[in-house]
């Protein structure tokens, strides 16, 4: 008797063993998976998300560190001419556009539109730049304008580039020229490369309509006389305001900045302070920029967009003020 009892207890406890789980567990079960898998993706979200802003972060701070550098490096040389002094009238033998004819004037190193319109006229019409300086449509408005005239910062080396334009250092009984490499120019060691550019921010980067501001230029052309093609720097410069520091007693230190400085302000000009506004190239999700952002004297009211953005800004001498005028 007490040997069928044991054995059906055996029996009893196989069978609980190979029973399977109740509804109730089944239940509870999937629903603890599918926390989990929630959480797992979620984490997964956020952390692709984390990356994808810091990248745009980081792609902001480099893009804006560049473009400081390089407009404080312009500004800083503007008016350079090798071994003459700054605002020497450098005679030409080459006639081409309005533009390029403007660029190798000498006798001033600088110029500057603030404000411009979508034309590239500067507010109250306080200076203009003939047209094909300038990009008609498409300019960002209330962004500045900036023309510089200035030699490379070393003499030509090597083979003379025949579609490079110069400024040819002659004997000093002879006057000063700026020539094409292509033109009779053969001594490299006389040589400047003569570099005039004009700086603005257009609306778009690549195609119009893109809707990604750039940072562009306009020089020179190489194979004509008349003006290159634009060429863009970098994308999402958003803003660019260029305040000139103005010394009023002669101590060659600014008491005072001036957005739009006029003749006799930039005359006096001894340094310039960039802003920056840039923006990242695509938006963030769940990001809203509600912020104003001060460029000196110009307010950028908030953009209420998903774009990151951030203000960057730097101050330069101006190494050759006698070249500065209106």
């Amino acid at each position: 008797m007490d040997r069928r009892r044991v054995a059906a207890q055996a029996g009893t406890w196989r069978a609980a063993r190979c029973a399977g789980l109740s509804l109730v567990e089944l239940l509870v079960a999937l629903a603890i998976g599918v926390a989990l898998s929630f959480a797992a993706v979620n984490v997964l979200l956020h952390s692709k998300q984390s990356y994808f802003a810091a990248e745009e972060l980081a792609r902001i701070q480099d893009n804006g560190r560049y473009a400081l550098r390089y407009l404080s490096h312009e500004l800083a040389m503007a008016g350079y001419l090798a071994t003459e002094l700054p605002a020497t009238d450098i005679k030409t033998k080459l006639h081409g556009s309005s533009c390029f004819d403007h660029l190798l004037v000498t006798t001033v190193a600088l110029e500057h539109l603030d404000d411009v319109s979508r034309a590239g006229l500067a507010a109250g019409g306080t200076a203009t730049l003939p047209a094909d300086c300038l990009l008609p449509g498409k300019h960002v408005p209330t962004s500045d304008v900036l023309l510089t005239r200035r030699a490379a910062s070393a003499p030509a080396a090597g083979a003379v580039d025949s579609s490079a334009i110069y400024l040819w250092i002659t004997p000093t009984h002879e006057q000063p020229q700026t020539q094409r490499g292509g033109d009779g120019v053969t001594s490299a060691n006389d040589l400047w490369e003569y570099r005039p550019q004009v700086l603005f921010l257009r609306d778009y980067s690549v195609v119009a309509g893109d809707g990604t501001p750039a940072l562009c230029r306009k020089r020179l052309g190489r194979s004509s006389n008349r003006m290159a093609p634009t060429q863009c720097l970098l994308e999402g410069v958003e803003n660019m305001q260029i305040e000139f520091g103005i010394d009023d007693d002669g101590d060659r230190r600014a008491d005072r900045f001036e957005p739009a400085p006029d003749a006799e302000d930039l005359r006096r000009a001894v340094a310039a302070r960039i802003y920056l506004l840039l923006r990242s190239l695509n938006p963030i999700a769940g990001h809203i920029d509600d912020r104003a952002y001060a460029l000196g004297a110009t307010f950028v009211a908030p953009a209420m967009d998903r774009y990151y953005r951030r203000l960057m800004q730097t101050t330069v001498l101006l190494r050759n003020p006698a070249g500065l005028k209106l």
